[in-house]
């Protein structure tokens, strides 16, 4: 039995252009994310994101600078794993990574003030499991991650306006929700 895969072997069927940039375009990616990052495997999965991100691309056999298009893809999957880092270290520091034990156990916090935080945040998440996936995800991204309504209308390939629209709503039924 031959190694050669079937479609090599009829000569009639074609690669699947994804898989055509990808052997041409894995190794220069991965040698871009090298260059820029510490973590070998975060490079590879960013080869991997902006490989997904071109699969989202309906349009993409119609790009007339394929080399341009693809790094830029590269440079923003760069910039959203820097910017989701910066949200994490923010977060991180908010939530009490620079507090002491003795700081903590100083707090003002009474027991009920708990509970009714919990039960607030118990709604703001049942809120957000009862948007529409897009949505959660569009909400996610905006005030998670921190990306602005132009990258998230790229990321999902909508209008910026759709973007507003998703946000709207989700934060409508989040203030629904908390209130």
């Amino acid at each position: 039995m031959s190694s050669e895969p079937s479609s090599t072997r009829a000569g009639t069927a074609r690669k699947h252009p994804l898989d055509e940039l990808a052997s041409r375009y894995y190794a220069p990616l991965l040698s871009f994310f090298r260059k820029r990052l510490r973590d070998s495997s975060e490079a590879q999965d960013l080869v991997q994101q902006v490989f997904l991100r071109l699969s989202q691309n309906p349009g993409l056999s119609e790009v007339d600078r394929p080399d341009a298009y693809i790094f830029q893809t590269a440079s923003n999957a760069l910039k959203d794993l820097q910017r989701r880092q910066e949200v994490r270290q923010r977060h991180g520091a908010v939530d009490g990574g620079d507090l002491n034990l003795e700081e903590q156990a100083r707090s003002d916090l009474s027991p009920e003030r708990v509970l009714m935080g919990k039960q607030d945040l118990t709604r703001l998440v049942a809120a957000l499991r009862g948007l529409p996936e897009r949505t959660r995800d569009i909400f996610m991204l905006r005030y998670y991650e921190g990306l602005k309504h132009t990258e998230i209308a790229h990321l999902h390939g909508i209008s910026v306006r759709a973007v507003e629209k998703h946000v709207a709503k989700a934060l409508a039924q989040v203030s629904r929700a908390v209130e």
